[in-house]
């Protein structure tokens, strides 16, 4: 009797495809679980989505709007 394991996705819990066992297989990640192609892209685009807000934050040092509605003057 062999019992085979069917890796899934963590996070929507879907059988891989024969696409991502083998990038999972090839190209192992850090995380200690699997991602389907779709998660992963997911994870990513948010992870993508957090950096650029930071630095457009962090580059917002001028505050042209709250300037010129406080009655400041622009130089």
């Amino acid at each position: 009797m062999t019992i085979t394991i069917v890796p899934i996705c963590h996070d929507c819990n879907e059988e891989l495809s024969n696409w991502d066992r083998f990038l999972n297989k090839k190209y192992p990640n850090t995380l200690g679980y699997t991602l389907c192609s779709s998660c992963e892209k997911k994870r990513e685009e948010k992870i993508i989505k957090e950096v650029s807000q930071s630095i457009a934050d962090d580059l917002d040092f001028y505050d042209f709007e709250e300037d010129v509605t406080k009655g400041g003057k622009l130089k």
